[in-house]
């Protein structure tokens, strides 16, 4: 439903645009027919009507001898086509004014508001894609702390590369010399420039003698905060701060099973009334993978990997999803075995081919290997894994998942003792189920860490069905039990833009500072 004061907005800009312009006559119709469609006397919307009224002819006026209604009308219509047909215009629309052939009564649709974001975001891609993240931080030489500056000069020029690894978003850089004064120029300047769905901002802060670089990550469309996080300098090296910093950013931020921002990304555009087909393949795992472990949204994700695999070849994440799909596809039984191996062995070397030095290619590539019998080759795939992001822990994650799926448990463990993010102490058993560290984002394992957290869960009783289902090779069972379980919990993603500082009133000054 379209509101009236939407109609009428869009009607001044139509009025007011250079289509109409100098088109006295046209603009005149089309003032008319909306005008009386909206005070709900459409009766009057006829020739005779549209003639006298709009187009200043006599009283005398016969609709049967002369057509200049009909042509005005036609007339009217072309221009509407082209005012509409104008991308630099797409963002503006309040809604759509149409004139249907056969009629001089207006139509009124509803703007999609995807449909214009994603025009924006350049909708002829063909390669599939996940979010831009547009990268800024304070100018290093602002900051005072010899270290702090040292830190900030390192990430300003580390960060981008780093990201860039994990294939699952784009990369936007800030603009040097831009600065910002206040987080809504900031984010309003990401999205309208670059197209940037986030804003990743670094700043450097002190807090009594604690010297500290502080993260916040805002989704540009929605103003929400999505993740934000502080790390302190005052007893570590800066080489080895960064290391344990991108570690963290990369698996709570932008790994594909426990991603804050890919699941945040992902919620909005499900949300959305229509998603750019560039995101979907990506959209549709990471809701599987994060939010619902079920038959209907495995098939969903499925899907929409044959179908973009189908209708591009080369489309690059979209084989490589679709090969860890396949491997899903193994763990749930969900296609026949001689059929399923076939397009698996496919698919992971199309992703390898596709995707070189890409972390999760050579992951699955390894993985696939492994069920084909080629154990060294699935070693050296596993190494190569490692070396090609050692920041993302979700491939090696993703591989002891695999390996598990394959009844191969040993092989699986040590991949997750080698995790340096892997918790074992409480309750020391969950590390005989990988799949509670991959599916859910790994929520089971951060809710168990505690006696009350693991009760809540349903304790060793209900853990002992995961462990049964693991070691009979029954994955889909085992899975699907992990997604109810962890529905339990409320989920927790994102926190009003309002309810962050840019900058601590303390540190005021240093908002005027650039940001680069």
């Amino acid at each position: 439903m379209v509101s009236k004061e939407s109609i009428q907005l869009e009607l001044e800009r139509i009025l007011a645009s250079e289509l109409f312009v100098g088109k006295k006559q046209a603009g005149k119709f089309l003032q008319y027919i909306v005008n009386e469609t909206l005070e709900g006397r459409g009766e009057r919307i006829t020739q005779y009507g549209i003639a006298i009224e709009a187009l200043g002819k006599p009283l005398d006026y016969c609709p049967t001898e002369s057509p200049a209604v009909r042509v005005e009308a036609g007339r009217v219509r072309k221009l509407l086509e082209e005012y509409y047909a104008d991308e630099k215009l797409s963002s503006q629309h309040a809604c759509q004014i149409t004139l249907p052939l056969g009629g001089y009564t207006p139509v009124f649709k509803p703007v999609d508001s995807a449909r214009v974001q994603w025009r924006r975001l350049g909708g002829k891609r063909v390669q599939s894609s996940g979010p831009k993240i547009y990268i800024a931080c304070q100018n290093p030489a602002s900051i005072r702390d010899d270290r702090l500056r040292s830190v900030m000069y390192k990430i300003r020029s580390s960060m981008p590369v780093m990201l860039g690894k994990l294939g699952t978003v784009q990369i936007a850089l800030a603009d040097p010399g831009f600065a910002f004064s206040y987080a809504d120029h900031a984010l309003e300047y990401a999205w309208r420039q670059h197209q940037a769905e986030f804003l990743l901002y670094s700043e450097a802060v002190l807090q009594g003698d604690t010297p500290k670089l502080r993260y916040v990550l805002i989704h540009t469309l929605s103003r929400e905060v999505v993740w934000s996080a502080e790390f302190g300098l005052a007893s570590t090296e800066s080489e080895q701060l960064l290391e344990e910093m991108y570690v963290r950013l990369v698996t709570e931020v932008f790994s594909l099973y426990q991603g804050t921002a890919l699941s945040f990304w992902s919620h909005y555009w499900y949300q959305q009334p229509s998603m750019p087909e560039a995101y979907q393949v990506l959209a549709a795992h990471v809701r599987f993978l994060q939010d619902e472990v079920s038959e209907s949204s495995f098939q969903a994700f499925w899907q929409v990997c044959q179908k973009r695999t189908r209708q591009y070849h080369d489309d690059a994440l979209a084989h490589l999803h679709y090969a860890v799909a396949c491997l899903y596809a193994h763990m749930l039984k969900t296609e026949p075995v001689e059929i399923l191996d076939e397009l698996w062995q496919r698919q992971a070397l199309a992703a390898l081919e596709l995707n070189p030095g890409n972390a999760l290619a050579h992951a699955i590539f390894a993985v696939n290997c492994y069920a084909r019998g080629e154990n060294e080759l699935a070693r050296v795939e596993i190494e190569i894994a490692r070396k090609s992001n050692p920041f993302d822990s979700g491939c090696e994650r993703l591989i002891a998942t695999g390996l598990c799926a394959l009844r191969a448990w040993d092989k699986g463990f040590r991949l997750l003792k080698a995790d340096p993010l892997v918790e074992f102490s409480y309750p020391d058993p969950l590390r005989t189920v990988p799949c509670l560290y991959y599916f859910r984002r790994g929520r089971y394992i951060n809710h168990a860490s505690t006696d009350a957290g693991f009760n809540d869960l349903g304790g060793w009783e209900q853990f002992g069905r995961f462990v049964n289902a693991c070691r009979a090779g029954d994955c889909k069972a085992c899975t699907y039990s992990i997604s109810k379980v962890v529905d339990r919990l409320q989920p927790d993603i994102g926190v009003g833009l309002h309810s962050y500082l840019w900058q601590d009133k303390a540190n005021q000054q240093d908002l005027t500072e650039s940001m680069t």
